[in-house]
């Protein structure tokens, strides 16, 4: 059999054995979707949000009010110091202070218990990030880039979740689904192809075929569901096709991984989605990046989902292209090479051992 024909008969087979499984339906379309309704229903609504600027009277001051205000379901107004901010954050008369400072940075007022805190931190730092001024917001630390004139593309009340759950599904889907090559282990189906001469590269490459197709599947749907039924503009659509491929790359990739290095199905069941969620929230699948301290956003960087949620928000509300998003993209595409690779290693470890 040639290495052509292993990774096509292994690819189908993923294919086929996935779709039989009637329950993955539920977590491929029914779950993700429903909490993109429940979560996009409860937190994106309509409710306008208050972020006060305070600072004299200057044309940065005004300009600032005037990209709050442009921003959607927030307005704001200018007012003369950082007090009567904090008298209106305890009235609940506003969400958030942006203070303009002495020395020409800004600073951002919350309260930390609010749940409104969150969501004030996200407004100020794309108002800041339109306006092109550095930062010092030490509730935490805004950092704030030149990444040119946003767009804010999409007004939907969906995207941030709908962006959140495609990432957090796709990746949860890919894990457990390695429950199908430990199964294949298991009956001797892998044990047996590992001696034509096609070799242990071509079955890596047809399992992690089947699983991208998968994935991309997955993606997909949740991708024309977002845009049909709820209005999420997604943004560059080259930018958000080869931000699909390349995640779904890297859910491949860790499918065919948790196959190899699991031994039995309940390992796969019992530690794949805890593993996911855990990522997916250090990731920013739960909870925004932006409300991260330092050290938490040191961790989620070593996650793809981090990776892949900031450039879904940068084409989303930021109007991002295909080359603002290249560096990101890269980081993408060597953890999916990086992944396979390991993949490789661990599936031939475990044929030998079991030989």
């Amino acid at each position: 059999m040639s290495a052509w024909n292993t990774i096509r008969a292994f690819t189908t087979s993923a294919l086929k054995q996935q779709v039989r499984d009637r329950s993955s339906f539920f977590f491929m379309l029914v779950l993700p979707v429903g909490i993109m309704v429940i979560i996009g229903a409860t937190f994106g609504g309509n409710v306008e949000s208050e972020v006060l600027v305070a600072g004299p009277s200057t044309a940065e001051t005004e300009r600032l009010v005037d990209e709050l205000n442009a921003l959607n379901d927030v307005s704001s107004v200018r007012i003369d110091t950082a007090d009567e901010g904090r008298q209106a954050i305890r009235r609940s008369d506003a969400e958030g202070v942006i203070v303009a400072n002495d020395d020409g940075t800004w600073s951002l007022i919350v309260d930390e218990r609010s749940p409104n805190a969150i969501a004030a931190r996200t407004v100020a730092q794309r108002a800041l990030n339109r306006l092109q001024v550095p930062a010092d917001t030490p509730l935490p630390t805004v950092d704030v880039q030149r990444v040119g004139e946003a767009t804010f593309s999409s007004d939907s009340p969906f995207s941030l979740t709908a962006a959140q759950n495609l990432v957090l599904f796709t990746f949860i889907t890919a894990l457990t689904a390695g429950v199908l090559i430990v199964r294949a282990r298991a009956n001797g189906v892998l044990h047996r192809s590992i001696s034509t001469p096609a070799g242990i590269g071509a079955i890596t490459v047809g399992l992690a075929g089947g699983w991208f197709f998968l994935a991309l599947l997955q993606s997909l749907i949740i991708f024309a569901i977002g845009a049909i039924g709820f209005g999420v503009n997604w943004g560059d659509p080259l930018a958000a096709v080869v931000l699909l491929v390349a995640f779904a790359l890297v859910g491949s990739g860790v499918g065919v991984l948790v196959g190899s290095l699991f031994t039995s199905e309940d390992q796969v069941s019992s530690a794949g989605p805890p593993l996911a969620l855990v990522m997916a929230a250090l990731g920013g699948c739960m909870v925004p990046t932006e409300a991260f301290p330092d050290s938490i956003l040191s961790i989620s960087k070593i996650t793809p989902h981090y990776w892949a949620l900031e450039s879904w928000k940068a084409l989303i509300f930021d109007g991002a292209n295909l080359a603002d998003i290249a560096g990101n993209l890269a980081i993408l595409f060597a953890f999916a090479a990086g992944l396979l690779a390991l993949s490789t290693v661990a599936l031939r470890r475990s044929l030998t051992r079991a030989s």
